[in-house]
């Protein structure tokens, strides 16, 4: 424990105990005076507050020494009670004395000793037993009372198990036959976590009981020290023998062999459930198990002062019925033994030491049924197994003893492996003893059962048969007996269901009790219920027999039917829940049905039932497919294992197989005892599995005899063990089972205690186990020969891929041993060995021998076949295992003989210079792909020049990496190149400051050498520099070379020709170093880039490009060189960076590092950021800008700017005309961007700067000087209504043509409506955009040219009536406005009805756009009125609910021309039954097209509904055009319609789409649409009519002649209803467009279709798409489609046609000369199209949709170069084809090119370079789409070279690309100079975060998410 752990743990103790001695600050005060007799107690008793009188006694008390507060601590834990954890805590902080002082004996003096303390955390007894004084004996007549009733306890012991004696023809006794049973200790965690889970520590913890070792009864008692109560648990299963080992100890006792105990009590819960009264301690003992004859009391005293000596047996824990008390806190009472309790309450503090401390309490259960209170009072647990053989062999033998036939009894068990596992359970095993001596006694032929069900028939026969005589047959028992049977079943059944086990005389029928009495089937004792209380009882022998009856009455009991017996099975968990109360007393229960479902039992059933054996059959049937169904669920292994048992008790094969047959891959069986019945149960359904199985046995308890189970199965391919029971007696058992199991891939054995003993049995094993492939056998206890012996048998395993030898204890000397055999052995592959893991792979051999390729290392006079047999490459791995220097040669002689390595890692160990220099020196001797690492070695500075010398000698070194202080050495190759750009760092925000476009990664051929904290200076850079000729990476950070070892370095530079980055951090750099390097930045034209930061952290970036490469390559590196460089940039498209940060820079360093960039004869980009500069260093600065001729651009970042120099800013724009745009933020951020020739206008932000309206006049002087000032952007600043006005005032003199932000300028709603004036005032001005708070936006829009059209937008104004009076002045003022947007709460209802009265406009139209959340659910009625009442006409109104929008024109006289011409339009409306008015709205057209709503609602007009419906048609007569969209027609709608139909003479347009109609409504619509003749366009699309509502509407088509459009998309058409339509269609010579998109069109269809379009010679455009027209369809389609000379748009798209049809349609289309649009998408026609199509392409086409239609390479180079000769089009789409090697070929001929779409079709790398060729020549193209192709870096940098010459391009979707963070940061350079460019969208690339959110800061453009 650290000390600020341990002094927090003191505080909150300190805390805790004043808390609890403030409820007993008397007691406190009196430990206070007798520890310190002097103490003044004044103070205290001025302290109101008892818990700061605590506080200042402890204080006392603390302060007096550490002995005097360690004393009294220990008196609080005697005489207080606090939990046990919190004992625990002040023992380990404030530890006792080994000695109690005397002084404490005495002021405590009833208090335990110290180890009781430590123990078991008990406290100390209640000094005051009972409330009467106790008489007083004589010493001597106490121990004589005592002695008696000792003796008298024996005599009752040993009358009830009887003395030892020998008996003989008959079976010995229970003393004579008991053997002990083999037992395990446990650990008390078990009862405390989950049992299903795996145990941590399980594995940790030592065992104490060696190999082969039983503990014995007396082991029970040893091993736990101390004075305070010992509680020992003993779980077992059923039959384990809980019991008889109880009844054993008892015996033992009475007999002396237990002398530590001088008394023993016997309990059994099965009993205690019957005592019905509290009791206390000395009735429980005195009353209920033996009464003394006298001096009751002197007795129990005595037994109270030597607890130790006294031993509780509680028998059956898991039977207690009764609720546990909680584990709350103990009080005072809990102390007194005299207090009568319930029972499971004596219990309870027997155990936790409240009663009767420091006793022995033994208790027996079931695992899973331990009380909580246990969990942390019991101190020890064991686990009872049962028998294992040996125990089974002396326990038969004990029971035949003396008998003629015992050895014939031991034959038949030897014979019967199915017996031996039965017997394993010491229940069973007397059973079948029983039943042998009956059968032998009799001289019957044995034929005996095999599964329990039927041993325990067995048994019930013989039990009748020795009463009933053995002439018998069962037959005739059966019916004499059925009755008691059936009655004992019954009564089982219903004890069980009502927990009871004990049964009354009154509970049992007389037949029943007299023949279950007489066959031994029920047992009968007194049993004491309370004081002077006894009744006799009956239970069944034992519980299990209980069980049996019970299934037994659910199978022949007429009342129970099968479906009933299915609800009472279920599987019973080895380790069942405490909590789980269902199933407490069942066990067996499962097992038994599962039996009785055999075929075998089916006669017994019947003859017990009376019933045909038909009846028992279903019952039978219904067991069977309950188990089916478990079988297929997915189980616990404690479950599983309950299944194979209950399926091999049935006895089917079939069964049996099914069962087998839904193994899941893996079974794990975790922290629960098997035994040999459970591994054999589990066998016989894994030989069924329909696959290999895996085996996983976690912390189960497995003896080594019950792996026979396993053998012979063929199924197994994995076994893994993990129990640290499992030792070298395990290992010599399983080295017999696994050369049985043939198909054993994979054997872990890890975490357990095999030794060199057993792992010698194992490897002798192994070599018969050949098929074997990996082995696991980590965490054991090998050494040195155990490991030695295991690598001697690789040889001989031809299939081993993996042996895992970890955290075993070995030597050096071993780990030089395995490193030789690794490297001599051709098949290993890897050998890993750090610290405790030691890992050995092998390669499969495949019968070809790989051949490595001759690199430049190999030496020239090896002969080629010592080449060729080197097969496979190794990796070797020796981390931290302890290496010395003397070690390196003996590894380096190694490594000559297995040259060719794939890694080699000896990092961790303590080689030091000379050992690292004598393996440094066999590396050009070596042949290693990807890295040499010796980090962590002791490696000094002379060891640095080694291994820089040895990478000079290996040509395919490609980086170096040392740093002293990181302990780094790493030398890698270049094989490595893939795993090393996966394991770069990611790019941070400041580190992509230096180049956006720096590769993340060096090229394989490149040479990186990294030399950090290598303490290198100015005088060693010439002996480096010596060694760096062909280096491209040079990272010399965190070295000593200061300014002069730089300024001499950058004098080496042009001698390293092959530098490509420079690093320099930490090298005590000044601004000398900054104007050396600027100095050689400018005169260097390859030198690219040069970085510099001299804050707390420096670094110097330099970047250097250009320079030819003279690096010698062949073969891959050749390939890899071209791949490099086509991801380098070509300079002359982007300027050369200096960037200068954190540091200050005053007037005269600034004008010398000017003077110096000056001379830079290339673009340049200037940055400086986190530099302090006054406002001469900007004037200074600002001088130089037009003696920067290439100055590309200047920034500024995180300087600290004054106004002044804001405005001096500013003022460049005027002074220097290649400025083009100035941006400053907040004054800490300034950027000028520059254009080498002249600007087109010039931008200015000032954004957040704090202008206020005092220097508003100084910045409009300056900008008013400004004649091109395109872009004015003020927002964030203080200018309010002050500065808003006088910057209107001076607006015109501007001369502003793009636009002016003000947003965030504290303006309020007066001054906000100033801004308006500006569209009178400004004759650009056409759109002003105001919005108050929160937005707080205000921007108005410039146009170089006086617009038509002006557009006012206000939002969030709130008007009331006073600002709309003036609004409305406002508006008749603005000439020319056109558009009023009110938008965000900024005008009412009532206010827009008032706005709409008071408006005055000189002419034209005036378009008002409402954008308000009552627009949703406001009535119509005032708006109505209004417009009735409005100075202009009302040409339109329209609503959109989803959008809240409501759109109003007026439109005044003057510019109304044709009053006659109307249209009438609904659009999302609710048209009910209950609204008189039944339409939506009216659409007028009065010279324009006119809208008009009435909603249906309860008109207030005083006339009737038919007047006002009469009036509106009347109005309406001649209208023209009639539109509904989303609405709901109701039949009075309908009726409306038809009326509106019949009456409009003149209609045109009709559209009706996306509508709820009723049948009778549709009829009505059918009605009024067939007197519509006049109507040339109609519209009827997704609609949703039913197919007789289509047949009607089809009919109504009727006498359509002058139809142009028709639009029946998403109607389902019927072959009666497109019967119907092609008649009608040869009527429509005039038809023009024809949709019948997803309208259900089949083949057959479209040749009906095809003969009725042979005269519509005027069709423009067929739209027949997401159809099914197949092939056949085609073929009729193709026949017409030449006769239609005016075709232009054809869409065939979804439907489904092949190559055949596709090829047959090219054909046709070929003479249709005059197609503009195909849309041939979503159809399989595949090449044979595409170059059929490309041979006639229209030459007239402008759009071609192809996409997913299997076109290949070939069918794209067609298309390509076809397209060449398309001069018109304008959009192609072939997304999702596949051409994976070409390319679309486009050419400079599609000049009017606007999108192309390539979505998804395995673009890669390769393909972009000639596709951006092409695409650069499309000059109008606006859109590209290359998502999810294969696009990397390199394709990223190709797009990246052609976008700044993309001048309409607005957006490139990359989504799903491959582009990493090098690819995103060229596509930001390149974006930066395409202006025009909208979006790059970039999604689901594999871009770091933190790299997207850096560019995506710096331009929004970039989409990443």
């Amino acid at each position: 424990m650290d000390s600020l752990s341990l002094q927090d743990n003191v505080e909150s103790l300190k805390n805790h105990l004043v808390g609890l001695l403030s409820e007993d600050l008397e007691w406190l005060t009196l430990k206070a005076k007798f520890f310190l007799p002097d103490l003044d107690l004044t103070p205290v008793d001025e302290t109101p507050v008892p818990s700061q009188k605590v506080s200042l006694l402890l204080s006392k008390l603390e302060g007096h020494g550490p002995s005097t507060w360690k004393t009294f601590i220990y008196c609080v834990l005697m005489e207080h009670t606090m939990p046990l954890y919190m004992e625990t805590m002040f023992l380990s902080v404030w530890g006792i004395d080994s000695e109690v002082p005397n002084q404490i004996k005495y002021f405590c003096e009833d208090a335990p000793p110290k180890s009781q303390l430590l123990h078991s955390g008990l406290k100390r007894p209640y000094s005051n037993i009972s409330s009467s004084p106790r008489p007083k004996w004589s010493r001597r007549q106490q121990l004589e009372s005592v002695r008696r009733y000792e003796k008298l306890l024996r005599t009752s012991v040993l009358q009830r198990y009887g003395r030892i004696h020998v008996r003989t023809g008959r079976p010995l006794s229970f003393s004579q036959t008991y053997v002990d049973l083999v037992m395990r200790r446990g650990k008390v965690t078990w009862l405390k976590e989950n049992p299903e889970k795996s145990q941590g520590n399980v594995l940790s913890e030592p065992l104490e009981a060696e190999d082969g070792t039983n503990l014995k009864v007396q082991d029970l008692f040893k091993g736990q020290s101390g004075a305070g109560t010992k509680v020992t648990v003993l779980l077992g299963k059923p039959g384990a023998g809980k019991s008889m080992l109880m009844d054993r100890i008892c015996q033992m006792w009475a007999n002396g062999e237990l002398d530590q105990f001088s008394k023993v009590f016997l309990f059994e819960f099965r009993q205690l459930n019957l005592v019905n009264q509290e009791l206390t301690l000395s009735q429980l003992l005195f009353e209920l198990y033996l009464s003394p004859e006298d001096e009751h009391e002197a007795i129990f005293q005595h037994l109270q002062e030597n607890a130790h000596r006294v031993l509780l047996v509680f028998d059956g824990l898991d039977e207690f019925l009764f609720p546990w008390p909680s584990r709350a806190p103990c009080i005072k009472d809990s102390l007194n033994p005299t207090l009568p309790l319930p029972v499971a309450t004596l219990f309870s503090r027997l155990c936790n030491g409240s009663l009767l401390p420091g006793c022995w309490v033994v208790t027996t259960s079931r695992p899973g049924r331990i009380p909580d209170f246990l969990l942390e009072t019991a101190t020890s647990v064991f686990e009872v197994w049962g028998f294992d053989w040996l125990q089974i062999e002396k326990y038969v033998s004990n029971f035949f003893y003396g008998l003629n036939f015992r050895d014939m009894a031991l034959s038949q068990l030897r014979d019967n492996t199915q017996l031996q596992s039965l017997c394993s359970v010491p229940a069973l095993c007397c059973i079948m003893c029983i039943c042998l001596y009956h059968l032998l006694s009799q001289g019957n032929t044995i034929n005996f059962p095999s599964t329990v069900t039927q041993v325990y028939m067995q048994m019930i026969h013989v039990f009748i048969s020795r009463k009933q005589g053995a002439s018998e047959d069962k037959g005739t028992w059966l019916s004499k007996n059925s009755q008691a049977l059936l009655g004992l079943g019954e009564l089982a059944f219903k004890g069980l269901e009502a927990k009871q086990i004990v049964f009354y005389p009154g509970d049992i029928p007389e037949l029943v009790v007299a023949f279950a009495a007489t066959h031994n089937l029920l047992a009968s004792f007194r049993v004491k219920t309370g004081i002077q209380q006894q009744k006799t009882c009956y239970a069944f022998v034992h519980l299990s027999l209980q069980e049996f009856f019970a299934a037994l009455y659910l199978m022949v009991s007429p009342n129970i039917d099968k479906a009933e017996l299915g609800c009472h099975f279920f599987l019973k968990s080895k380790w069942p829940l405490r909590t789980e109360a269902k199933t407490e007393l069942l066990d067996h229960f499962h097992t038994f049905l599962s039996g009785f479902s055999s075929q075998t039992c089916r006669s017994f059933l019947s003859q017990l039932s009376q019933k045909d054996e038909a009846w028992v059959g279903t019952k039978q049937v219904a067991i069977q497919q309950v188990l089916q169904g478990l079988a297929a669920r997915s189980l616990t292994g404690p479950k599983m294992i309950e299944l194979c048992h209950c399926v091999g008790e049935t006895q089917d094969a079939e069964l049996v197989k099914q069962a087998g047959g839904h193994l899941p891959f893996s079974l794990d069986f975790h922290n629960f005892p098997l035994n040999y019945a459970d591994l054999a149960a589990l066998t016989s359904l894994i030989n069924h599995a329909p696959a290999s199985v895996h085996l996983d046995f976690s912390g189960c308890s497995l003896e080594p005899q019950c792996l026979d189970a396993l053998a012979g199965c063929e199924k197994i391919e994995s076994l893994r063990v993990r129990s640290r029971k499992c030792r070298d007696a395990f290992a010599e058992a399983l080295s017999k089972t696994l050369p049985t199991m043939g198909n054993l891939k994979k054997l872990e054995l890890t975490g357990n205690n095999i030794s060199v003993r057993g792992i010698g049995h194992l490897a002798q094993t192994f070599t018969n186990c050949l098929q074997l492939e990996e082995i696991n056998l980590q965490d054991n206890k090998l050494n040195d020969p155990s490991c030695l012996k295991i690598i001697e048998i690789l040889h001989k395993m031809p299939r081993l891929q993996k042996i895992d030898l970890s955290r075993n204890a070995i030597s050096v000397l071993t780990v030089l041993a395995l490193a030789k055999e690794a490297v001599s052995y051709p098949k290993v592959t890897t050998l890993e060995i750090r610290q405790a893991q030691i890992i050995i792979l092998f390669s499969v051999s495949s019968g070809k021998v790989l051949e490595m390729p001759r690199s430049q290392n190999v030496k020239k006079n090896e002969p080629p076949e010592n080449v060729m047999t080197q097969t496979r490459k190794l990796t070797f791995r020796l981390q931290k295992c302890n290496l010395a220097v003397r070690h390196a040669k003996e590894i380096a002689e190694m490594l000559k003989h297995r040259p060719y390595l794939e890694e080699v890692d000896l990092s961790g160990n303590q080689l030091e210079d000379e050992g690292c220099r004598e393996l440094a020196e066999t590396l050009p001797d070596l042949q290693i792909t990807k890295q040499f690492n010796i980090s962590d070695n002791g490696l000094s500075e002379y060891g640095v020049f080694y291994l820089l010398t040895s990478a000079n000698a290996c040509k395919n070194v490609v980086e170096l990496d040392i740093s002293l202080k990181n302990k780094t050495a790493i030398l890698r190759f270049a094989g490595n190149q893939e795993e090393k750009d996966q394991t770069q760092p990611r790019a941070t925000a400041s580190t992509t400051q230096l180049s956006s476009n720096s590769p993340e990664s060096p090229s394989p051929s490149a040479r990186v050498i990294r030399l950090r904290h290598c303490g290198f200076q100015f005088s060693d850079l010439e002996r480096l520099c010596q060694d760096l000729g062909n280096c491209s990476h040079l990272d010399l950070s965190n070295n000593h070379l200061g300014n002069k070892g730089i300024e001499k370095l950058t004098h080496l530079l042009p001698g390293l020709r092959s530098l490509q980055f420079l690093t320099l951090h930490e090298n005590r750099a000044s601004l000398k170093t900054v104007f050396c390097l600027a100095s050689t930045f400018s005169d260097l034209e390859w030198i690219h880039e040069v970085d510099i930061s001299l804050g707390r952290q420096q670094s110097i970036h330099v970047r250097c490009t250009g320079r030819a490469r003279e690096q010698s390559t062949s073969g891959q590196w050749a390939k890899q060189k071209t791949q490099q460089e086509s991801l380098e940039w070509d300079d002359a498209h982007f300027p050369k960076s200096f960037c200068l940060r954190e540091c200050q820079m005053d007037p005269p360093n600034l004008e010398k590092l000017l003077q110096i960039l000056k001379k830079c004869q290339t673009l340049l980009e200037i940055k400086f950021s986190h530099v302090t500069m006054s406002d001469q260093s900007i004037e200074v600065l600002l001088d130089y800008l037009p003696q920067l001729h290439n100055l590309n651009l200047l920034q500024l970042s995180h300087t600290t700017l004054s106004l002044n120099s804001v405005f001096l800013l500013v003022g460049t724009i005027s002074l220097c005309e290649q400025l083009q745009k100035v941006e400053v933020r907040s004054q800490n951020y300034a950027c000028l961007y520059f254009t080498p020739g002249k600007r087109k206008g010039v931008s200015c932000g000032l954004i957040g700067c704090c202008i206020s309206p005092v220097d508003m006049e100084q910045l409009c002087g300056t900008l008013a000087q400004c004649k091109d000032l395109n872009h004015l952007d003020l927002s964030g600043n203080l200018l309010g209504d002050e500065g808003l006005r006088f910057l209107l005032q001076h607006l015109p003199q501007m001369n502003l043509s793009g636009s002016l932000n003000l947003s965030h300028n504290d303006i309020s709603q007066e001054g906000a409506l100033l801004l308006a004036i500006a569209l009178s005032t400004c004759r650009q001005a056409y759109e002003v955009s105001l919005g108050l708070d929160p937005e707080q936006k205000f921007l108005i829009q410039f146009s170089e040219h006086q617009e038509s059209r002006k557009t006012l937008r206000l939002t969030r104004f709130n008007f009331q009536q006073e600002h709309i009076t003036r609004l409305a002045t406002l508006v008749g003022q603005v000439p020319k406005l056109t558009d009023l947007i009110l938008a965000n709460y900024t005008v009412s209802l009532r206010g827009l009805c008032l706005l709409l009265n008071l408006v005055r406009m000189p002419a034209g139209i005036l378009r008002i756009s409402v954008e308000e959340p009552w627009v949703t659910n406001a009535s119509i009625t005032t708006l109505l009125e209004a417009s009735l009442h409005a100075s202009g006409n009302i040409t339109k109104i329209s609503i959109s609910r989803q959008q809240s929008l409501l759109h109003i024109e007026e439109a005044f006289p003057q510019q109304t021309e044709n009053p006659e011409v109307a249209t009438f339009r609904l659009v999302q409306c609710d048209l009910e039954a209950s609204q008189t008015f039944p339409y939506g709205l009216i659409q007028c057209d009065l010279g324009v097209r006119q809208i008009f709503p009435y909603r249906l609602i309860q008109c207030d007009l005083g006339a009737s509904p038919t007047l006002v419906i009469k009036q509106v048609v009347e109005k309406y007569i001649r209208l023209q055009e009639l539109s509904w969209s989303q609405v709901h027609l109701c039949d009075a709608s309908t009726q409306l319609l038809k009326a509106l139909l019949l009456s409009l003479l003149e209609l045109k347009k009709l559209r009706l789409t996306a509508s709820v109609v009723s049948p009778e409504g549709v009829c009505q619509v059918a009605s009024g649409l067939s007197h519509c003749n006049t109507v040339e366009e109609l519209d009827l699309s997704e609609n949703e009519f039913s197919v007789e509502d289509t047949r009607m509407l089809m009919g109504a088509l009727e006498g359509k002649c002058q139809l142009r459009s028709l639009n029946l998309s998403s109607l389902q058409l019927d072959d009666l209803a497109l019967s119907v339509l092609t008649q009608r269609l040869r009527g429509m010579s005039l038809l023009q467009r024809l949709d019948l998109s997803n309208s259900g069109l089949s083949s057959i269809g479209c040749s009906y279709l095809s003969d009725s379009l042979k005269d519509a010679t005027n069709l423009e455009d067929l739209n027949l798409s997401h159809n099914k027209i197949e092939d056949a369809g085609v073929q009729h389609l193709s026949a017409i489609l030449p006769t239609l000379l005016q075709l232009r748009k054809i869409n065939l798209s979804w439907n489904s046609i092949s190559p055949a049809g596709g090829r047959r349609l090219a054909e046709a289309l070929a003479l249709c000369v005059h197609v503009e649009e195909l849309h041939l998408g979503a159809n399989t026609m595949g090449d044979l199209m595409a170059i059929e199509l490309a041979q006639n392409l229209p030459h007239h086409l402008k759009v071609l949709h192809l996409c997913s239609n299997q076109i290949s390479t070939k069918g794209t180079l067609s298309l390509g170069q076809a397209l060449a000769r398309c001069q018109w089009i304008e959009e192609i789409s072939l997304a999702e084809n596949i051409f994976a090697e070409g390319i679309l070929p486009l050419s400079e001929g599609l000049l009017k090119l606007k999108k192309i779409n390539l979505t998804s079709c395995k673009i890669n790398d390769q393909m972009t370079k000639p596709l951006a060729s092409s695409l650069i020549l499309c000059h109008d193209l606006e859109e590209i789409l290359l998502a999810w192709n294969s696009l990397g870096n390199e394709g990223a940098t190709e797009l990246a070279h052609v976008l700044p010459q993309m001048n309409q391009l607005k957006k490139l979707d990359l989504e799903g690309n491959q582009i990493g963070s090098l690819g995103a940061h060229l596509l930001a350079k390149g974006l930066a100079k395409g202006p025009g460019i909208q979006v790059i969208c970039l999604w689901k690339n594999p871009v770091p975060k933190d790299t997207a959110q850096f560019l995506q800061g710096q331009d929004p453009r970039l989409n990443f998410s």
